[in-house]
């Protein structure tokens, strides 16, 4: 395998997931013999009538291995829809009215070979609906041993 850090400019990488089933949560597998470095993840949450503020969380597991989780900016309460989103190295912004958040990712994060990236939500309902998810990432192909 090549050096841990890639020391040249990866290629941009727009992945969009497939949306999840009402209920459930976005869970995407990293391809297998590439590197990433994580750019972004924005997705949308459409919520039910059940009265639950719903709090969204980025995680991304290494196998069964729980290495990175972010609570998004903003709880989302009942019936109501929201553009959450986690980019590298920006703050959360605070604007009333608004209909998206942006959370910050770590600079730099490398995450290599089958990472497990997804949301993890608070008080997720059984109506609760995740979808639009889009992943921005650097890539580096591993080449063949």
């Amino acid at each position: 395998m090549g050096e841990m850090v890639p020391v040249d400019q990866g290629r941009i990488v727009v992945v969009q997931t497939d949306d999840p089933t009402k209920g459930n949560e976005i869970n995407y597998t990293q391809p297998a013999r590439v590197r990433w470095r994580l750019k972004s993840f924005v997705a949308t949450l459409v919520t039910d009538v059940t009265v639950a503020d719903r709090l969204p969380e980025l995680v991304i597991f290494l196998g069964v291995h729980e290495v990175l989780r972010i609570s998004a900016a903003q709880p989302l309460g009942a019936s109501s829809s929201f553009i959450y989103g986690w980019h590298e190295g920006e703050r959360a912004l605070a604007l009333t009215d608004q209909t998206s958040r942006i959370t910050a990712l770590p600079r730099n994060y490398l995450l290599n070979n089958q990472a497990i990236i997804g949301t993890l939500t608070v008080n997720l309902q059984s109506n609760d609906n995740w979808s639009a998810a889009v992943i921005v990432a650097e890539e580096w192909i591993e080449p063949l041993a």
